[in-house]
């Protein structure tokens, strides 16, 4: 008889009676008992002694044929065949010093250092019209190459933090909501224990924390724009991540905590059947918070399209309409700056509007289906 080995398998304990286990690239939630299976099923038993080796032990009958089955069809009898990418080649030993406790203490001197500039010269804080410099051209140009810059080193903080773990991370662009977003796709966090996937949850906002720290150290000694721009751009990414009505680092952070893997998508469902007034039992307590979360944050969602996105955007189309009245003839460099953000906000129009028909298409097909 054949002796299945699982030994390939990582067995995580995720909570009371709750376990993950997976190959890598695909994982399940199991109980206890199913996880005892995993471990005896190490290639040195038969399908039948493992069944009765748990019957011994437990004083139960498990199906351990169906069981290896129902793995097989969920894709984790085997290890997942991918190609290694660029991030692989970061080994855990190059990536876990600046995880380190001497790196968590450098990074918590120079906040400390950073509140104690604000304190002594609040000024140092920017404003929008302190940062938008003379020539808007260049400035636009520079916000849109430093974001994206920022961001990328935003998302290779959540690589560093994965492979510090022996995690692999892959980096793609996607959405969220109508936005698009960099992200750090990072599935084999789920063989890392409950309390380490934080590190990568939480490690974009921590370098995000340390460039606003440092930019806010060196302003207290020097005037700079560069540095008033990289501070603005990590700042507006740290209030961007607390808009956790979509999946972003708190989001991901606050589902770790929980324990519910599905929290999103529960959350949706639960208001759902409050709007529809459906009962909705069962649903645990903290689905039902995060569920308002989800209310709230489509007014945080504002909020930052109203503080942040278009005052910068209205005082860097101020300063471009400024250089044009004051130049002779049409200028070429505001009037290629109005250009830009002209052209950002019709993609931005254009992917709200076509997301908003396709929707309602996908919703009214049904209804036109059974009339």
């Amino acid at each position: 008889m054949t002796r299945p080995d699982l030994s390939f398998l990582s067995v995580v304990r995720d909570g009371p009676d709750d376990y993950v286990i997976g190959n890598g690239e695909r994982f399940v939630n199991v109980p206890e008992i199913a996880a005892d299976v995993v471990a005896l099923l190490d290639g040195t038993r038969t399908v039948d002694e493992v069944r009765a080796e748990i019957h011994r032990a437990r004083g139960v009958d498990v199906d351990v044929a169906g069981f290896v089955r129902g793995l097989d069809a969920a894709g984790l009898l085997r290890p997942p065949e991918r190609p290694p990418n660029l991030w692989d080649r970061i080994s855990p030993a190059v990536a876990r010093p600046f995880f380190s406790p001497a790196a968590n203490v450098l990074i918590g001197l120079v906040t400390c250092a950073a509140l104690a500039a604000v304190i002594a010269r609040p000024e140092i804080l920017p404003s929008y019209d302190e940062i938008v410099w003379a020539d808007s051209l260049a400035f636009t140009l520079s916000f849109a190459v430093g974001s994206w810059l920022l961001v990328f080193v935003h998302e290779f903080s959540h690589i560093l933090a994965a492979r510090s773990l022996g995690v692999r991370a892959e980096l793609s662009l996607g959405t969220r909501l109508q936005f698009l977003v960099v992200q750090t796709r990072v599935t084999g966090i789920w063989q890392a224990p409950r309390r380490a996937r934080y590190r990568v949850h939480l490690a974009g906002m921590r370098t995000d924390l340390l460039l606003v720290s440092a930019c806010l150290c060196a302003l207290y000694f020097t005037d700079n724009d560069v540095v008033r721009l990289v501070m603005l751009i990590c700042l507006s990414q740290i209030v961007w991540q607390f808009l956790f009505f979509m999946r972003t680092d708190v989001y991901f952070a606050y589902a770790n905590l929980t324990g519910n893997k599905n929290l999103m998508d529960d959350a949706q469902n639960y208001l759902r059947a409050r709007l529809a007034r459906r009962p909705a039992p069962g649903v645990p307590p903290s689905v039902r918070r995060y569920a308002w979360f989800v209310v709230l944050g489509r007014i945080l969602g504002l909020g930052f399209f109203a503080g942040y996105t278009v005052p910068l955007t209205v005082v860097t189309c101020a300063r471009a309409l400024d250089e044009i009245a004051a130049a002779p003839g049409v200028p070429a460099g505001p009037v290629a700056t109005l250009a830009i953000i002209a052209l950002g906000w019709a993609l931005y129009l254009y992917v709200f509007v076509t997301r908003r028909i396709r929707s309602r298409r996908r919703a009214a097909a049904p209804a036109a289906a059974t009339g």
